[in-house]
């Protein structure tokens, strides 16, 4: 195995089917980042929702982490985790991003632990992200039923 192929990420293992969100629409933006907050805090004691999600909103007001094949990427990097932590939304009818004219068809809301170590590969996440959701691959998971078959779809 190359060290290439070690050091990849396997964004399946970051979700379970309890992190998946399936909605026919969101009111916006920041609701939708709020609720992914507060599945992911779930797992976590030691995380405050609204702290949480106070920091991925700043992180969002410096720059919009949508991109144009409707996958939007908020994330943060918090000094209180030990591991990456991530949350999905999937929807079906498209969210308009207030910051431009993007449409989001799915979120992945990701956190990071804030020390050095993890840097890269968190860069890797995000690389991994926008490299797996096309725009076809964001259809086939908006065509998806359930939860637990979007999980399954990410890990393969």
């Amino acid at each position: 195995m190359s060290q290439n192929e070690q050091s990849k990420i396997s964004l399946g293992s970051l979700i379970k089917p309890s992190r998946v969100l399936v909605a026919e629409a969101y009111p916006d933006k920041k609701q939708l980042i709020e609720a992914l907050v507060k599945t992911v805090c779930k797992d976590y004691a030691q995380l405050d929702p609204a702290d949480v999600a106070s920091q991925v909103l700043k992180r969002e007001e410096g720059i919009s982490t949508t991109l144009d094949t409707g996958l939007s990427i908020p994330h943060a990097r918090l000094e209180e985790l030990t591991d990456f932590a991530a949350a999905m939304a999937v929807l079906r009818t498209p969210l308009r991003d207030a910051a431009g004219d993007l449409s989001i068809r799915v979120m992945f809301l990701f956190l990071s632990p804030a020390k050095p170590a993890f840097f890269q590969k968190h860069l890797q996440i995000l690389s991994a992200l926008a490299e797996k959701f096309k725009p076809e691959f964001i259809e086939e998971l908006v065509s998806l039923k359930s939860a637990e078959e979007i999980a399954a779809r990410l890990a393969r």
